[in-house]
C-alpha cells in the first residue's frame, strides 16, 4: 500500500459480461463459477437466480448466469477485488466497474464532503462554463454526508462519503471513501489498465483514485508514488453540422478562393443560390 492513511483500496464492483460467440466465453464461464463456488465454501449459501435476463446461481454478492447469447457476473464489495481477476479476459464487456480507496481522516474530517463541493465550485470560477463539473452534497444524521461528483446518468461520476457512518463497522472508524463509478466503454478501459498495470490492485487503486479527483481539483489525503499517464476516456465525437464546417474548409474553401481569383464572384454567388440575397 502506497501510504499508511489507506483502510482498503481495489475494485469495488463489476458487472461483466462475454458473448457466447466468443471462443473462451465456456472457460470464462467456468472460472466465474468456480469463484461463486469458492465463495460459497466459506459458509456462503448458494441459491438459485436471475438477473437481467440471465439464469444462474447468486452467494454472497457473486452472481454469475448465463442465456442463449452469452454470460453475465456481477461481483459486489471486497469480493470484487479477487473476482476481477478470476474473470478479466481480453473479450469480456464491462458494464460497470468500480473503484476505491477509503482512507483514515484526523478525527473524522466531518468536512471532507463539503470541502469537495467547494472545491469543484472554486475551479469552476476559473474554467469556460462548457469545462465546468456538477457537484451535489447530501447530508444524513444516519449517514453522514457525501458529494456525487458528476452526474450519475454520465459514464462516470465519483462519490465521497463517511464510510463509518455508512457501514457503522469500527474499521472505518473516522474514514472516507472515495469512490469512482465506471461504465461500458470507461469500464472495459479501466479494467484494461488494472489487468495490465505492474503494480498490484490495491496500489493501482490509490494511484488511479488519487488521478481521477485531482483532474476534478478535489485533493485526496494519501500519497502515491506514481501516477497514471491516461485515464479513461471517450473519443469526442463531432456533431452533423461540425463535419459540414470541416468539408466546406477542407474540400469547397480551396475550391471558391481559385474561382475568386479569376474573376467569378458573381457566378459562385449565382451557382450557391446567393446572388438575390447579397445584392
Amino acid at each position: 500500500m502506497d501510504d499508511g492513511l489507506i483502510i482498503s483500496a481495489g475494485i469495488d464492483y463489476i458487472s461483466a459480461s462475454i458473448k457466447s460467440t466468443e471462443p473462451s466465453a465456456v472457460q470464462w464461464f467456468g472460472k466465474a463459477t468456480q469463484y461463486a463456488e469458492d465463495v460459497a465454501k466459506d459458509g456462503n449459501e448458494i441459491k438459485p437466480a436471475i438477473r437481467l435476463g440471465y439464469q444462474g446461481i447468486s452467494t454472497a454478492g457473486v452472481f454469475v448466469g448465463m442465456r442463449e447469447d452469452g454470460y453475465f457476473v456481477q461481483i459486489s464489495g471486497e469480493r470484487a477485488q479477487a473476482g476481477f481477476d478470476a474473470i478479466y479476459n481480453h473479450h469480456t464487456h464491462f458494464s460497470r466497474l468500480d473503484v476505491q480507496v477509503t482512507c483514515a481522516t484526523p478525527l473524522g474530517n466531518p468536512l471532507t464532503a463539503i470541502n469537495a463541493q467547494a472545491a469543484i465550485a472554486r475551479a469552476n470560477e476559473t474554467i469556460s462554463k462548457a469545462r465546468q463539473r456538477d457537484a451535489t452534497l447530501i447530508q444524513s444524521l444516519a449517514k453522514g454526508a457525501t458529494c456525487y461528483v458528476g452526474s450519475r446518468k454520465s459514464p462516470q461520476f465519483g462519490r465521497i462519503y463517511d464510510k463509518y457512518a455508512e457501514s457503522k463497522a469500527e474499521l472505518y472508524k473516522n474514514a472516507w471513501r472515495y469512490e469512482i463509478e465506471f461504465h461500458n466503454q470507461l469500464a472495459t478501459q479501466a479494467a484494461r489498465t488494472f489487468h495490465t498495470s505492474e503494480y498490484a490492485q490495491s496500489v493501482q487503486s490509490a494511484i488511479f483514485v488519487k488521478q481521477w479527483y485531482q483532474k476534478r481539483h478535489i485533493p485526496c489525503p494519501w500519497s502515491t508514488k506514481a501516477a497514471l499517464y491516461a485515464l479513461p476516456s471517450i473519443p469526442k465525437q463531432t456533431s452533423d453540422v461540425e463535419e459540414k464546417l470541416k468539408w466546406l474548409e477542407m474540400q469547397v474553401a480551396p475550391a471558391i478562393r481559385r474561382l475568386l481569383k479569376l474573376g467569378l464572384r458573381d457566378t459562385i454567388l449565382e451557382v450557391l443560390g446567393l446572388d438575390d440575397r447579397l445584392t
